[in-house]
Formats: structure tokens, C-alpha cells, sequence
């Protein structure tokens, strides 16, 4: 048996546990709102709402050279950024709730953007003949499908009350 192979598992685990550890860190709800705290009903909301931002970045790059499995490069994308963004709320969290929102945001559109660029540019794609996008439409990319997921957290969140019992 290759030794490489025996000791790779066991790294992308180890990336794995941290990367998930991290969120710990986080603490998980930073910013209190008073009429909500984060319980399963919200963090299913969370997910879709993250669902329908890699939606959205599939379908803005989807004229471009991307990797086999995209959406799943994406995924893993959110497991990296979303603690992290939660960790940036920890930090800010003496200053306004809605700046600091903003602020983490801006600065989670930056890294994603930049992220799924390296990805598109750097990891084999299925098809090769399409141009990889520009680190601006990536960005953009980026900021639709957040601006996205912004905008549909409180109606997904109304629509899961109104259909959740009690």
C-alpha cells in the first residue's frame, strides 16, 4: 500500500475537524436579535438561503470554465467562510449590529469571489474551450448571490413559519 495515500485521508480529515472546530469558535449566534436566536428551524432557513446564493453564482458563471462538481467545490467554500464570517461578528461585536453585518458581508464577498476564482482558474474543468471568469465577475458573482441570499433569509423564514406547525 502507498504510504501517501495511507496519510492522505487522514490530512483531509484533520483539514476537515478543523475547519468544522472553527465554527465553535464562533459561538455561533454573535450579534443577538431579540426576537430570534439560532435554533434548527433557523439554521435550515441558514442553509437554503446558502443553497440559493450557490444557485445563483452557478448560474451567473455558467458560460464559464468551471470544475466537475461545482456546486460541491462551493459547499466547501461555505464551510471555510461561513465560520469565518461569524468569527469577524465576534470580533465587531461593540460596534452597530447592522455595520457589522455589512461589514462581515463585504468582506465574505471579497474572499468568496476571490476563492471561486482560484478555483475556476487553477482546479481541471470538465470542458476546457470556455474562458475562465475574470476575478471581477467572480465578485460579482459573489455579491449577487449573497445580495441573494440576503434578501430571501427573512421571506424563507416566513414562509417555514407559516408552515411549521405551532
Amino acid at each position: 500500500m502507498n504510504q501517501h495515500s495511507k496519510f492522505a485521508g487522514g490530512r483531509c480529515f484533520s483539514i476537515l475537524a478543523a475547519v468544522i472546530l472553527s465554527s465553535i469558535r464562533a459561538r455561533a449566534n454573535p450579534i443577538e436579535f431579540p426576537e430570534k436566536s439560532i435554533t434548527p428551524k433557523i439554521s435550515f432557513v441558514i442553509g437554503f438561503a446558502i443553497l440559493l446564493e450557490l444557485i445563483c453564482i452557478c448560474w451567473i458563471l455558467r458560460r464559464s470554465r468551471r470544475p466537475r462538481f461545482f456546486i460541491l467545490w462551493l459547499v466547501g467554500l461555505h464551510l471555510i467562510t461561513y465560520p469565518a464570517f461569524l468569527g469577524l461578528l465576534w470580533e465587531l461585536v461593540e460596534i452597530r449590529p447592522a455595520f457589522a453585518v455589512a461589514l462581515g458581508e463585504g468582506v465574505a464577498v471579497v474572499i468568496e469571489g476571490s476563492l471561486i476564482y482560484l478555483i475556476c482558474r487553477f482546479v481541471p474543468s470538465i470542458k476546457p474551450k470556455p474562458p475562465a471568469p475574470s476575478i471581477a465577475k467572480c465578485w460579482l458573482a459573489s455579491l449577487i448571490g449573497n445580495a441573494c441570499s440576503a434578501a430571501a433569509f427573512p421571506l424563507l423564514l416566513a414562509i417555514f413559519e407559516r408552515l411549521s406547525p405551532g
